[in-house]
């Protein structure tokens, strides 16, 4: 009992201690306006930059799922020696469920575009996902009103049901809850929604705008298809399973699996938490780069804010020194210090929060644009962050400025000299902080300018056909009748489709249309093997994969894609004329590589049962690149198929117009009502708005990288600049002096730039080395940038030098004028 009551009477001791040195802190602060503005200012800057990109790793990369257990969440990849993110068949995906050991669930999913219409209303397009009904439970959160769709309910015929999102529940119904039961006309059927999910559910970070789901209800005949790869997976691993023991298990069952089932050989899988999966691996790269280099806005912060607080110390020293003369000790001294430090950092930290959440407000309302309820958010997690980085810098930027206060000498600080004059400590500390500050900027300047150049050059090379003056749209053909034969539905889609392009192409403005199955703008759809007629019989699990995709007469000329050799098709590929192909140059050299592709044969490999549908090559044109796309190779294997002789539903429309592209938004969507009203057009932009969207977060956090290595230029100039305007200010008399002696003005600049411009030649020559092992990193982490470009660093390295110089020239220059009399007068 007598041991704690001491540890009370301490602990009591203490905490007044503590609150008498805050308010003594914030009475000397309040004295002190300039400088308590500088410093918190300063800070906020440093912390808000650090408190804003770990909002942004936060929210994609940190913050756990909605889901109950998100650790146990995977996504399943297909990798190949082409990408290491490929989707799947549902014939493998099927396999995978059913022959693992290692999930409870494993589980299929794909975009989906919806038509839905009311009466006396025009048609809407809704966007969700295609599930099998094992989806939520996998998840594992129950809905909110009614109910999923059962495993019955997943199977042609019964599959006329859906599940609402609750964002769209509420915006389209008004959370009305007797919307369970209602039937929903859903391209032209009736379909009845049997629940609505919580709050959150969607989560639009990881799945994009989602108002509905629906049952996959897979065919038999899809059950069985291995060459269309166009599914993403998922999976809930077995408690007590990990990771990487799934991972292995899964890898040694696509193994085996080609000898039963024909699945390609030259495959493997991958896991991958599905937490991450929110982001690519060049996003996901390029944000721990953007985070780690922002560490570097807070490091000279708190070089700043020493030098400041080294300043502040030194014209203190009197005060210092005469409390320690009526008896402070020197841990007294040491933790008035410190505490002064601490109330700095704390008014800094909470000013870093209001500066992360206007950066934070600039990256929601740009990243965000279609998804209304994804949001960076400074939540419980950010604000811990901020107020470690708020206690971390004050210790940094207060520790060394403290002890140097608490060693001063009584009997010298009370003597005669010079009022403000600083020990060599202080002096060779302010230096060193000088050299830090430059060496820190360089480094920073130096990932933030490679990184802008490499975006930029990437933005700049030509993908293989005209990005600029094209308007995209999106079109599901809707109302078809499903009762009729295959052959009857491509007759009706292929009479629509040329309607549709004749009315279009008479539009003002239009010089010509494209359909599609995909666009060139972050990768082509599906993609399933490829065999070559006169080749050795491959084995089955050994075709080369390649893209196909469904054009109209028109897609080339409209995108820009040259035709190298051969012919591109026209109307005499229809469904009376062979099958015809137009293949890409890579696929010509890596198939024909020392003859003529043209007359050559190709095909998928066939269904057991089935003969194979040769396709003859008639055109080869160039390769096409991806420009919304860091993370794919450069171009794939194509072959283009015509669509008069392979009609699909969902294409894409693509028109190359002469006017403003956004001008025709509503003349083709007042086109399609009147065409086909059940297909609305959906997603109208243009390509160029798309490519910006697809590599929207990564030019984001390369404006973000940019505005911090502005302000860390800043910054350490501000720094340069206050060291050498004290250092002035001591040295008022010495320089007098010399003035007086016969001392020009010239021989005083040189004397005062002289100790400067050294300062900052050694801190850009100790920064190099940083500067060099961070553009090497740049280019490992993300390779596919061009960012090797040696004139980048060496001219930032010149703006540094530059800036720093004229930093130091300002007050050398007031040094120069000083008038001799008013300095020896001073000292």
């Amino acid at each position: 009992m007598r041991s704690f009551g001491w540890i009370r009477t301490r602990a009591g001791r203490w905490a007044r201690d503590l609150a008498q040195d805050v308010k003594y802190a914030a009475r000397s602060l309040r004295r002190a306006p300039a400088f308590t503005i500088v410093a918190v200012t300063t800070l906020a800057l440093g912390i808000g930059a650090n408190a804003a990109m770990f909002s942004v790793l936060n929210a994609f990369l940190i913050r756990p799922l909605p889901y109950p257990q998100p650790d146990r969440l995977v996504r399943v990849f297909r990798t190949s020696i082409f990408s290491q993110s490929w989707p799947h068949s549902s014939a493998n995906v099927l396999d995978y469920r059913e022959r693992n050991t290692v999930f409870d669930y494993v589980v299929p999913w794909n975009g989906l575009r919806q038509s839905m219409t009311a009466d006396g209303e025009a048609a809407e397009g809704l966007q969700g996902m295609s599930v099998t009904a094992d989806f939520f439970p996998a998840l594992g959160v129950p809905a909110a009103h009614g109910r999923w769709f059962t495993t019955d309910e997943d199977k042609p015929g019964a599959s006329q049901v859906a599940v609402l999102s609750e964002g769209f529940w509420r915006r389209r119904f008004g959370a009305d809850p007797s919307i369970v039961g209602r039937t929903l006309r859903l391209e032209g059927q009736p379909v009845t929604v049997v629940g609505v999910m919580p709050p959150g559910f969607e989560h639009q970070i990881l799945w994009g705008p989602i108002d509905l789901w629906r049952p996959f209800a897979f065919t038999p005949e899809q059950r069985q298809a291995r060459g269309n790869n166009y599914l993403q997976a998922l999976g809930r691993l077995k408690a007590g399973i990990s990771r990487q023991q799934a991972e292995q298990s899964m890898v040694a069952l696509q193994a085996n699996m080609p000898r039963q089932t024909g699945a390609n050989r030259n495959e493997s899988l991958r896991l991958e938490p599905l937490q991450r999966s929110t982001s690519d691996d060049v996003s996901r790269r390029a944000m721990w780069l953007a985070f780690g280099l922002s560490g570097f806005v807070l490091l000279i912060a708190c070089a700043n804010l020493a030098n400041l607080q080294l300043v502040r110390t030194a014209a203190r020293v009197r005060e210092h020194t005469v409390r320690a003369a009526l008896g402070a000790s020197r841990i007294r001294l040491l933790r008035q210090s410190l505490t002064e430090s601490g109330v700095i950092a704390c008014a800094g930290g909470h000013a870093g929060s209001v500066v992360a959440l206007g950066v934070i407000e600039f990256v929601n309302r740009r990243l965000f644009v279609d998804l209304p309820l994804a949001r960076v958010t400074l939540d419980l997690r950010v604000f811990s962050f901020t107020l470690s980085c708020a206690v971390v810098t004050g210790l940094l930027f207060g520790t060394v400025p403290a002890l140097l206060a608490s060693r001063a000498d009584v009997s010298s600080a009370l003597s005669d000299r010079p009022r403000g004059s600083t020990s060599g400590s202080h002096s060779t500390f302010r230096h060193a902080l000088i050299v830090s500050e430059v060496a820190f900027a360089l480094v920073l300047l130096t990932g933030a300018g490679l990184f802008l150049k490499g975006l930029q050059r990437f933005s700049d090379r030509d993908p293989g056909w005209r990005v600029d003056g094209l308007v995209t749209a999106q079109l599901g053909v809707r109302g078809l009748n499903v009762s009729q034969t295959p052959d009857q539905r491509g007759a009706v889609l292929r009479a629509f489709y040329k309607v549709f392009e004749e009315r279009v192409r008479a539009l003002p403005g239009v010089v010509d249309i494209a359909i599609s199955s995909s666009l060139p703008i972050g990768g082509f759809n599906s993609s399933g093997p490829l065999a070559v007629e006169g080749r050795p019989a491959l084995e089955q699990g050994r075709y080369p994969e390649v893209f196909a995709e469904t054009v109209s007469l028109g897609y080339f000329n409209t995108l820009g894609i040259r035709l190298i050799s051969g012919r591109l098709f026209d109307t005499r590929d229809n469904t009376d004329a062979p099958a015809v192909t137009v293949v890409n140059e890579r696929l010509a050299k890596q198939f024909w590589p020392n003859e003529s592709p043209l007359g050559k044969r190709v095909s998928r490999p066939p269904r057991p049962g089935t003969n194979l549908t040769w396709l003859e090559v008639v055109g080869v044109v160039n390769d096409v690149g991806f420009p919304g796309n860091l993370s794919e190779p450069y171009s794939r294997l194509e072959s283009f198929i015509p669509l008069a002789q392979q009609p699909i539903q969902g294409m894409n429309i693509t028109v190359r117009t002469t006017m403003v592209p956004e001008s025709l938004t509503e003349p083709m969507r007042r086109l399609t009502a009147e065409l086909m009203p059940a297909s609305p057009l959906n997603r109208i932009r243009t390509a160029r708005t798309l490519v910006n969207q697809n590599l929207g977060r990564t030019e984001l956090l390369a404006t973000l990288l940019g505005a911090f290595a502005v302000l860390g230029l800043v910054l350490a100039a501000i720094g340069i600049y206050g060291v050498t305007s004290y250092s002035v200010a001591q040295r008022t008399g010495e320089i007098g002096i010399r003035m007086a002696l016969g001392a020009e003005a010239r021989d005083v600049l040189r004397l005062i730039l002289r100790k400067g411009i050294a300062l900052v030649l050694l801190g850009v020559s100790l920064g190099a080395f940083g500067a060099y092992a961070v553009a090497a990193l740049l280019l490992s982490l993300i390779p596919t940038l061009p960012a090797r470009d040696p004139m980048t660093p060496i001219g930032l390295a010149l703006a540094l030098v530059t800036t720093a110089m004229l930093a130091s020239y300002l007050p050398a220059r007031r040094a120069s004028k000083l008038d001799p009399a008013s300095a020896l007068r001073h000292e």
